[in-house]
């Protein structure tokens, strides 16, 4: 397989897909929908996703391990995309305003992989510190206009 192919569909796919679902997020923040309300129908389409996904991929065997692991995945997904959408509701703040933080959680998913799943020697050094900062300063300039 071309390696072409994982980081479009691992990676290009899912930035679309997440960047839509912002303005969505927005959409009901501002249609007076609460931070709950949008959990629960968020979370019931995630949960009709995964249903369709086993009927049509050949599902993996569940693990207690890997039911956990997925558990506090979804938990800290949902507590983070409450945060969004009741910043977006209570304070009416754009979008495009919170957006570029966003972008900084490569920068936790880097550090973990590399702390805590010994994937540093993957890392090149010089690249990552350049990448670091280009993040962090996009988001500071972005946000901060």
């Amino acid at each position: 397989m071309n390696s072409f192919w994982p980081i479009i569909v691992g990676g290009v796919l899912p930035a679309i897909f997440w960047g839509i679902t912002a303005i969505f997020q927005k959409q009901s923040a501002t249609s007076a929908t609460g931070s709950a309300v949008y959990l629960i129908a968020f979370g019931a389409a995630c949960a009709l996703a995964g249903l369709i996904a086993a009927l049509l991929w050949r599902p993996a065997p569940w693990t207690i391990e890997g039911l956990g692991f997925a558990a506090i995945a979804g938990a800290c997904f949902a507590f983070g995309t409450g945060l969004i959408s009741f910043a977006l509701f209570a304070y009416g703040i754009p979008v495009s305003k919170l957006a570029p933080i966003w972008s900084c959680n490569v920068l936790v998913t880097l550090a973990i992989g590399a702390l805590f799943l010994g994937e540093a020697s993957d890392f090149d050094v010089v690249r990552l510190a350049a990448g670091t900062l280009l993040i962090i300063s996009g988001a500071l300039l972005v946000s901060s206009a």
